[in-house]
C-alpha cells in the first residue's frame, strides 16, 4: 500500500474516523459523569525492628524493610479484618472490607500504606484508620512471636476529590479506542472492497492509459443536463472532456482512415452514454463533424440526452430494404453534432448489429462524418459490444470510481482485446474533485475571466462581424 493510496483512503473515510473518535470521547465522558464517584484514603504506618540494647546497625534497617514487606500481607488476614469490623464499628463484613483495601510497601522503605476505597470520603478515611489500628493492636498482642513494631506515621483524612471515575482521562481513552476501531473497520472495508477507486489503479490493472478523469456531477434534474460540456463549458468537467478528446485523438490517431469509436463499459450505470454524448459535444466544438449512434438496442438513452425523437433510427436502417440514411440521422442543437438514435427495439439486437447491413451503415457514416461515436450496451452483460468492436477503429472503456469492480474491468479488456481492435484507453467517471486532475482549473478560469481575456471579452464582439461557423460556435457556447 503506497502513500498515494493511503491518502486516497484517508480523504474518502476521514468523516467516519472523525465521527467515531468524537462519539467515543462523548460516550466515555457521559458514562463517566454518571458513575458513582470513588474516594480513596490512606494511612501510613512505620515498621521497625524490636529495639535491642546497643547501636542500631545497618542489618537492623534491612531487617525492618523485610518486615514491612511481610507485614503488608498480614494486614489483610482474617483476624485483622475481624478485629477492625468489631472495633470500628464498620458497616461492612470482613469479605466486603477486603475488597475495599489495598496495602502497599514502597520499595526500599519501612513504610506501609493502608488504603481504603468508598463512595463516601468519611467512610474511606474511617476504614483506613480502623484497619491500621486493628493491625497495630493485633501485632502488639503477638509481640512475642513477631520481631517488629508498627506505629502510625500519618492518619487518613477524608479526601477532597474522587480518584474515579476521571471523565477527561476516560474521554481521551474512549476517543483513542474508537479511533482504532474505526481505522480497523476502514481497513477491513477497503480490503473487502474490490472496486476501482482511482485512474492509476485502473491503469495498473489493465496496462491501458487513462484518457480522462471526470468528477462527480451535481444532481441532475433531467437527462439533457448530462451534457455538461454544453451546459457548463467553463467547468472543470467540460475541461476534463476536452482533455479526453485530445488524448483519444492521439491514442488511435483519429483522422481520414480512423473515425469510428466504440464507447462501452463493463456494466450498466457506469456513464458510457454520458461520456459518448459529452465527447461528441467537445469534438463538435473543435470543428469536427460528429455523429453519435445509439447501438444499445435494449435500453437506449441517447435520444433522451440530446432531446431528439426516437421513432426512427438505427433499427429502421437495419431492417429497411432501401434505407434512407439522411432521414434517420437527426441534427442536434449542438454545433456539428448529429444523432442516429436506436429506433424501435428489435427482438434480436445481436444478430442485427452483426449483419452485413450494419457494415454498410458504418461505411456510410465513415464517409460523411469526421468522428462517429457508438454508444453500446455494457460489454459484460450482452455480446453486442464485442460484435460492434469488430466494426470500429478504436474502443474506449468507461468505468465508474467506487462501483466498477477490478475483475469486471479486467474481464472487459480481455474480452474486447479478442476482437483485434485497439483499445484507446479508459475514462473514469465520478472521481473526487482532487483526483480529477482539474482541482485548480476553476480558480484559473476565474482569473482568466477577470483579466479581460475570458468569455466577457468575447461577448463584447459583435455577432454580425463573425463568420457563420464562428457565430454558430459562439452561440452554442453561450
Amino acid at each position: 500500500m503506497d502513500l498515494h493510496l493511503v491518502l486516497h483512503i484517508a480523504r474518502r473515510w476521514w468523516w467516519l474516523v472523525l465521527a467515531a473518535t468524537l462519539a467515543g470521547a462523548a460516550l466515555a465522558y457521559g458514562v463517566s459523569t454518571r458513575l458513582t464517584p470513588t474516594y480513596r484514603a490512606t494511612t501510613t504506618l512505620l515498621v521497625v525492628q524490636t529495639p535491642t540494647t546497643g547501636v542500631v546497625q545497618l542489618n537492623d534497617i534491612q531487617t525492618a524493610e523485610r518486615l514491612a514487606n511481610t507485614f503488608s500481607r498480614l494486614v489483610t488476614l482474617r483476624p485483622v479484618l475481624d478485629r477492625a469490623v468489631a472495633q470500628g464499628p464498620l458497616p461492612l463484613t470482613p469479605d466486603e472490607l477486603l475488597k475495599r483495601l489495598t496495602v502497599r510497601n514502597p520499595p526500599a522503605t519501612q513504610l506501609l500504606e493502608v488504603s481504603a476505597r468508598s463512595s463516601q470520603p468519611e467512610l474511606a478515611a474511617l476504614i483506613a484508620n480502623t484497619v491500621a489500628q486493628a493491625f497495630i493492636d493485633s501485632n502488639a498482642s503477638a509481640a512475642t512471636s513477631r520481631p517488629g513494631q508498627v506505629s502510625v506515621v500519618e492518619e487518613a483524612l477524608p479526601p477532597l476529590s474522587p480518584v474515579a471515575p476521571r471523565p477527561l482521562v476516560n474521554a481521551v481513552l474512549g476517543a483513542f479506542l474508537l479511533l482504532l476501531l474505526s481505522a480497523a473497520l476502514v481497513a477491513l472495508l477497503e480490503y473487502l472492497d474490490d472496486t476501482v477507486k482511482s485512474a492509476e489503479q485502473a491503469s495498473e490493472l489493465t496496462s491501458l492509459p487513462t484518457l480522462g478523469r471526470i468528477e462527480q456531477f451535481e444532481r441532475l434534474r433531467n437527462p439533457r443536463e448530462q451534457l455538461q460540456a454544453a451546459q457548463r463549458p467553463r467547468s472543470t468537467i467540460a475541461e476534463a472532456y476536452r482533455a479526453a478528446r485530445t488524448n483519444l485523438t492521439y491514442a488511435i490517431d483519429l483522422g481520414r482512415d480512423r473515425r469510428l469509436v466504440l464507447v462501452t463499459s463493463p456494466g450498466p450505470g457506469e456513464g458510457k452514454t454520458t461520456t459518448a454524448a459529452n465527447l461528441a459535444v467537445v469534438f463538435g466544438l473543435a470543428g469536427h463533424r460528429v455523429c453519435v449512434v445509439d447501438t444499445d438496442l435494449r435500453r437506449p438513452t441517447v435520444h433522451r440526452v440530446f432531446g431528439v425523437e426516437n421513432t426512427e433510427g438505427l433499427t429502421n436502417l437495419l431492417l429497411a430494404r432501401e434505407p434512407e440514411f439522411e432521414r434517420a440521422v437527426q441534427r442536434s442543437v449542438h454545433t456539428n453534432v448529429s444523432v442516429l438514435s436506436s429506433g424501435p427495439l428489435p427482438p434480436n439486437p445481436s444478430e442485427l448489429l452483426g449483419s452485413a447491413r450494419m457494415q454498410e451503415i458504418m461505411d456510410w457514416l465513415r464517409e460523411r462524418f469526421d468522428i462517429v461515436l457508438l454508444d453500446s450496451p455494457p460489454a459484460l452483460v450482452v455480446t453486442d459490444a464485442s460484435v460492434l468492436a469488430t466494426l470500429v477503429d478504436g474502443i474506449v472503456i468507461v468505468a465508474r470510481a467506487g462501483k466498477t469492480r477490478r475483475g469486471a474491468i479486467v474481464a472487459t479488456v480481455e474480452e474486447l482485446a479478442q476482437t483485434g481492435r485497439p483499445i484507446a484507453g479508459l475514462i473514469l467517471n465520478r472521481v473526487q474533485a482532487r483526483e480529477s486532475g482539474y482541482y485548480y482549473y476553476a480558480a484559473y478560469g476565474r482569473a482568466y475571466e477577470e483579466d479581460g481575456s475570458g468569455p466577457d471579452a468575447t461577448a463584447r464582439l459583435r455577432v454580425e462581424d463573425l463568420t457563420p461557423p464562428k457565430k454558430e460556435r459562439l452561440e452554442a457556447e453561450g
